[in-house]
């Protein structure tokens, strides 16, 4: 009946009294879509249409997609001149850099796919007893099947073995006698 045109992807949460369902549209040339704005400590339905010229077909069978493990960390990177007057432009800028070079490292140890859509909650704290680094907490969730904590201990392995990144004139270095795995993000 023609050609796939579209997917439809209809989700949500399975706590949700108010039961409101959320559509995502995915063109067909897509093989796969990241939600945004998931709640990782909460289950969702979903269920997926493709669309065609005839027009939408029935809904899948619901899946049931549970909550992702995840695991928290911290890097201490710097030098900075001091982290103590940065405005929140500068605070995100190096927070996404540090998440692209993240990204980099991990998909170095694993030759996979991982996107930076798998790294959520971050912050930056100036150290003010050494307002010239600053230290980068986050939450890392499962990819695939590699789990967190492995991803977790690739880059502890990495800052243990000098990680450091030149960015233009810039060299930024990660402390290797911060602890990398945390149990909460306080």
């Amino acid at each position: 009946r023609g050609f796939i045109q579209s997917y439809l992807i209809r989700y949500q949460p399975n706590d949700d009294r108010k039961r409101q369902i959320y559509i995502v549209s995915v063109p067909a040339t897509d093989s796969s879509v990241v939600i945004d704005g998931l709640d990782p400590d909460k289950s969702y339905s979903v269920s997926i249409s493709a669309s065609t010229n005839a027009g939408q077909g029935n809904f899948t069978e619901v899946i049931i997609v549970d909550e992702q493990e995840s695991s928290l960390f911290q890097l201490r990177v710097g030098p900075f001149t001091s982290c103590e007057e940065w405005s929140i432009s500068i605070e995100n800028s190096i927070k996404s850099f540090i998440r692209s070079v993240l990204v980099y490292t991990v998909k170095d140890y694993c030759d996979c796919g991982f996107l930076d859509s798998f790294i959520a909650n971050e912050t930056l704290l100036c150290d003010t007893q050494n307002p010239t680094q600053a230290v980068y907490r986050a939450q890392v969730f499962n990819f695939g099947s590699i789990s967190s904590t492995q991803i977790v201990s690739w880059i502890e392995d990495w800052v243990l073995n000098g990680a450091s990144v030149t960015s233009g004139p810039i060299l930024v270095t990660f402390d290797p006698t911060c602890p990398v795995p945390l149990n909460s993000i306080n």
